[in-house]
């Protein structure tokens, strides 16, 4: 999931690690035959189906025959979904990454246990190339991308409280899932905005999907506009070597707390004029473990990372409808003597249904501008070297809502000085994401 700047694994590929372009038609094929048999299979198994028409229904395979209703009346429910991103660069080379990720939970509630307790456990299969270390860019363009693994991703077992006011989670899952994450991440590809900010591992070392750490969380909803959530993670610095399985439940290395506050704003329906819902949350993770200055080495105590997120709808043709435009606004900060990648601000713009009859469908906008410590970069004019600039990722994609269980997503990206190169250098990438759920 994160770029080639992030110090986990993933080694930056030479030219000659770059497969060409007779490789990508190959693919490409294989892809569409793969995407063709799904199709052909859904179709058929849709004949005599009494869960109504193949685009309609949420699952590939169905409702088993209504078996999957008849464990979701009972606590259980469970999702496979595959998520695939095939990316070329300007240069030929290419990059496919594919996740499969299996996730049950089961309501303990429901099957009249213990009223209010849940579990949840996730695991998957990940695998393939990484194009942000191809192109040395900060932000990745998959926000899939991290390690080649297959390993049990989390679990946790949360328990409501006073009317479902405060909640207890104690388990083992990833900081990034649930703080500095995108709300409207599923819409893009680059990872910034498609999954969680991107420095907050090489500023605090907050776990991330599918690395979770053993972790625990107090979540405080006094009203359906307000929240209030804390949560400490264990920060594991090699998370993949700390735990090749995510079977280990490891403590290692300082741990990372992280807060968040929200308020979802949520106009009356009956104040007559035409107001739009969004969410505004401002939070912060710390890890009081030590830390080395960038350029001279020097080791300090404690680090920390603060931003502001926003989502709101702004305009829709129609009242009630979901038909529309939405924007999103993320920005973060770290002190810059400890990261090389300070800051990061991220933005996008979304519009459902812009074709008609394709209501479900959502041409996507987004920027990722991320800034350079300038501790470094004074360190650099010091040395009378050229300095770092800012790189300047911009995408724009179109989601094809080819059923309920199946999207086909092709985008094209532009990166403005990769990696924050001082020499001005640019890059192109263009693909699509396929999204499977089974």
């Amino acid at each position: 999931m994160f770029g080639a700047s992030k110090p986990y694994g993933i080694e930056r590929a030479s030219n000659s690690d770059m497969r060409r372009t007779s490789s990508n038609v190959t693919k490409t094929a294989a892809l569409a035959a793969l995407i063709g048999c799904f199709s052909v299979l859904g179709h058929a198994q849709a004949l005599n189906d009494p869960e109504g028409p193949w685009p309609n229904r949420p699952y590939l395979f169905g409702d088993w025959g209504g078996e999957r209703t008849r464990l979701a009346d009972q606590g259980l429910t469970f999702s496979f979904i595959s998520v695939n991103d095939f990316l070329v660069n300007q240069r030929g080379g290419d990059a496919n990454w594919s996740r499969v990720r299996a996730t049950a939970d089961f309501d303990f509630g429901k099957a009249e246990l213990v009223p209010g307790l849940t579990f949840h456990i996730t695991g998957l299969w990940q695998t393939g190339g990484n194009m942000g270390a191809y192109i040395g860019s900060s932000a990745n363009p998959s926000s899939l991308v991290s390690a080649n693994t297959a390993r049990l991703d989390s679990w946790w077992f949360e328990q409501a409280l006073l009317n479902n006011k405060l909640y207890v989670r104690v388990g083992q899952f990833a900081g990034l899932d649930f703080y500095g994450v995108q709300a409207d991440g599923g819409s893009y590809i680059l990872e910034p905005l498609g999954y969680a900010i991107g420095n907050l591992f090489p500023a605090t070392y907050e776990s991330f999907d599918p690395a979770g750490t053993p972790a625990a969380e107090i979540r405080i909803v006094p009203s359906r506009h307000f929240y209030w959530k804390g949560a400490i993670f264990s920060g594991n610095r090699n998370p993949y070597g700390d735990d090749t399985t995510g079977f280990n439940f490891r403590f290692k290395d300082s741990p990372v707390v992280a807060t968040e506050v929200g308020y979802n704003f949520e106009p009356p329906s009956s104040s007559g004029v035409q107001t739009y819902p969004g969410t505004y949350k401002v939070g912060a993770t710390v890890n009081p473990g030590e830390f080395s200055n960038i350029v001279t080495g020097t080791q300090n105590q404690t680090n920390y990372l603060v931003y502001i997120m926003a989502n709101q709808r702004i305009y829709r043709p129609d009242a009630g409808s979901e038909r529309g435009l939405d924007v999103n606004f993320a920005y973060d900060w770290t002190p810059g003597q400890f990261t090389r990648d300070y800051s990061q601000v991220t933005g996008g713009l979304r519009y459902h249904g812009l074709v008609p009859r394709r209501e479900r469908d959502t041409l996507s906008v987004g920027v990722v501008y991320t800034r350079i410590s300038p501790t470094l970069n004074q360190a650099y004019a010091d040395a009378g070297l050229p300095l770092f600039g800012s790189e300047k990722a911009v995408e724009v994609n179109y989601a094809v809502k080819v059923s309920r269980r199946f999207t086909f997503q092709p985008v094209v990206q532009h990166f403005f000085d990769t990696g924050a190169n001082p020499f001005g250098r640019t890059s192109t990438v263009a693909g699509f994401r396929t999204a499977f759920s089974l």
